[in-house]
């Protein structure tokens, strides 16, 4: 049995719903998180189809801003974000950072200059870490037997909105160019508002220490995004440049500053003892490294199927974006249907069982991938395959945090695994850029990729599984959100 909510919301739900049974309030409450969690999927791809018009609106050759400046923001926030849900409960930042979202994107849509787009770009950057505080609302809100149902089924509906999110870009940029992009984010944002306004309760306090460690906040933040900020830049730059070296310097430093800050802090940021047990760490590293693979080798795919085909320069398939929509319909439903399968029996079976089978099977389908990517009909049969395992990833993901961590601590695990997503996903790109690079020939100053490249970012994805596997098999029994623990 779960001690009563501090939440009076939480105190009324309906003894039904205590029983495991979905209820109408539930299933909007489960909207209501879904929705604005996922928008950060949809704006990833609505961004990098505006990236080309912004570029050409403003004759800028620095358009990589329009989408690192959000990206590094989201980081610097993230621990502050954790913190400040687990003082003064998650529901009024989730508002916060809802509004804020909105106000950014609606500044860079009406921006007339590339400054202002940046700025809006960095305000909406203050909605990054949504993520951060959505799953582990989960558990504040949700009854404990629906807690692993629900997190796999909103992180599976990832797989949707990679369904939908091409074919509305592609309208929304040919029609209105990036504007409209822009306007539609603005407008979504404001729903997730009025989502959680109306939907979520305010969530008990995980934190009833009130003191908050701005210096620790900062460091972690600042280190975590100088690091990123140069695996970003380190393709373009060269890695042994000074730059490069010299914000991955700066950024390893505050990293180890923060960890002596936070050590004689009186009222840490992060609590690195939680951090530093070993079933936390392997989770979430497993969970990071696998997530990273299942979101980033889709869009890196993308290249592969836009870029030109032409013989003994470029590999490309030669798609267009409309096309690669179409084509792309069938492994992300296989995605989608297979995380809201897998979401149904985690609550049933040994979650740690489940998760190493869909490993195995990204793993294999990223290296079918590899070598079997020349048309329609092998990239969708072996990508069907892949986001069969990808698809167990998004909805696992967050069990494996519940499993490992107490109520008290959701919001820390939810946090650190989304930091070390953008972390492990910054690697991950700059990995495969590299790779690509290796092989490949400039033409007029543009660089046109052959296909042992893009072979070879496939088979980076598969490695990267690999070693999310291997950690993964160290995994001890996962509790449920109750506080028991599943035997194997």
């Amino acid at each position: 049995m779960t001690p009563m909510s501090s939440s009076p919301s939480l105190d009324r739900a309906a003894p039904t719903e205590q029983d495991g049974r979905w209820t109408p309030r539930l299933v909007l409450l489960l909207v209501a998180l879904a929705w604005p969690t996922q928008l950060l999927a949809a704006g990833g791809i609505l961004g990098a189809n505006a990236t080309a018009g912004v570029a050409q609106a403003f004759h800028t050759t620095q358009v990589v801003w329009f989408g690192l400046t959000l990206t590094l923001v989201s980081t610097l926030l993230t621990p502050f974000v954790i913190k400040l849900g687990d003082l003064y409960g998650k529901r009024r930042v989730m508002l916060a950072m809802t509004a804020l979202g909105a106000a950014g994107e609606m500044l860079a849509a009406l921006a007339g200059a590339f400054w202002l787009v940046l700025a809006g770009r960095a305000i909406a950057g203050c909605y990054g870490p949504f993520g951060a505080l959505s799953f582990a609302a989960v558990r504040d809100t949700f009854p404990p037997r629906l807690v692993k149902q629900a997190s796999g089924i909103m992180g599976s509906s990832v797989g949707l909105v990679a369904l939908v999110s091409p074919f509305l870009a592609g309208w929304l940029v040919d029609n209105w160019g990036y504007r409209g992009a822009l306007w539609f984010l603005a407008a979504a944002t404001a729903v997730a508002f009025t989502l959680i306004a109306a939907l979520v309760p305010e969530t008990p306090p995980h934190a009833f220490d009130s003191g908050f460690d701005w210096l620790g906040g900062l460091v972690l933040g600042g280190g975590l995004t100088a690091v990123v900020y140069a695996v970003g830049q380190g393709q373009s730059w060269g890695w042994a440049d000074t730059r490069t070296l010299g914000w991955l310097a700066v950024g390893c430093v505050g990293l180890a500053t923060f960890l002596l800050v936070e050590r004689r802090s009186p009222h840490p940021i992060l609590d690195l003892k939680v951090l530093s047990r070993r079933p936390v760490a392997l989770a979430l590293t497993a969970g990071g490294l696998a997530q990273t693979v299942a979101f980033t080798m889709p869009g890196l795919a993308i290249l592969l199927a836009l870029y030109p085909h032409i013989p003994g320069v470029s590999a490309g398939l030669g798609w267009t974006a409309h096309h690669n929509a179409v084509v792309s319909v069938s492994w992300n439903l296989v995605m989608f249907g297979t995380g809201l399968l897998v979401s149904r029996y985690l609550r049933r079976f040994d979650a740690r069982r489940i998760w190493c089978a869909g490993l195995v099977v990204m793993a294999v389908g990223y290296t079918l991938v590899g070598f079997y990517h020349g048309d329609e009909l092998q990239l969708s049969l072996t990508s069907c395959v892949a986001n069969i395992g990808a698809g167990v990833v998004v909805a696992g993901a967050p069990t494996l945090v519940v499993g490992v961590v107490s109520p008290d601590e959701q919001g820390l695990g939810s946090g650190m695994l989304n930091m070390l997503i953008s972390l492990f996903g910054a690697i991950v790109t700059a990995g495969a850029y590299a790779v690509l690079a290796a092989d490949s020939k400039v033409v007029d100053g543009t660089a046109f990729y052959l296909d042992n490249g893009y072979t070879g970012i496939f088979w980076l994805g598969a490695l990267v599984t690999v070693v999310a596997l291997v950690l993964s098999l160290f995994l001890p029994p996962l509790r449920d959100a109750d506080g028991d623990v599943r035997p194997a």
